[in-house]
């Protein structure tokens, strides 16, 4: 991670990604694909809490971690350079199944989860040899795997994105996140093990959301 440049005693600047990255986190629905339109819905809608995912990762390892925001619906991979936050890419299943029920990390990859009752799609996002690679998989039409938008084996989709290797411990842990008028003001991270201790975003620590 990009380490903070000294401001004064005992005082540190903080890096221009992290307030840029909180402003993608307050405005979160506005960058966020809906490929299937399910945050119309008026259950969704008119909620001012959702349960997502929020996390940094140094994909490219380049000393400043991009960030990872979304929903059940979808999640954005955001980077950062030249000065603003530029999109990586959207993730989501590859078809209407309602969203997504799990995100997982593992080896400089995340990937999203809908498991059915016969199978399971994932989408994935890693880094390697110098470019960002996106990947889809459905388990019910195993002929419907590509990688950056080529169509190539069920093979060798696994050889790339560790599936099998995907466990409780690589799960990546739920977020609840409040909003106002559409615009995100706090969460409470990992919902399962913490009490109802909302952080608002401009006091949030980028290190303690990690992968």
């Amino acid at each position: 991670m990009e380490a903070c440049g000294k401001k004064g005693e005992n005082q540190y600047a903080v890096p221009e990604w992290e307030d840029a990255y909180k402003e993608i986190v307050r405005n979160m629905e506005s960058y966020l694909a809906d490929p299937y339109i399910f945050r119309q819905e008026p259950d969704r809608a008119d909620s001012d809490i959702c349960i997502g995912y929020i996390g940094i990762h140094d994909f490219d390892d380049d000393g400043v971690p991009e960030l990872m925001i979304g929903d059940d619906v979808s999640i954005g991979i955001f980077t950062y350079e030249d000065g603003m936050a530029k999109k990586i890419a959207d993730l989501y299943e590859p078809e209407d199944w309602g969203g997504m029920n799990g995100v997982h990390y593992r080896k400089n990859t995340i990937i999203l989860v809908n498991s059915g009752s016969d199978g399971s799609c994932y989408a994935c996002l890693s880094y390697h040899n110098g470019e960002y690679i996106t990947g889809v998989y459905d388990q019910y039409k195993p002929q419907a795997a590509f990688v950056n938008g080529k169509k190539i084996t069920e093979e060798e989709f696994k050889k790339r994105f560790d599936l099998a290797g995907l466990s409780r411990d690589s799960s990546i842990p739920r977020s609840r996140i409040k909003k106002e008028n559409g615009i995100v003001t706090a969460l409470v991270i990992d919902v399962v093990r913490k009490e109802d201790e909302y952080i608002l975003i401009e006091d949030l620590d980028f290190g303690t959301i990690e992968w």
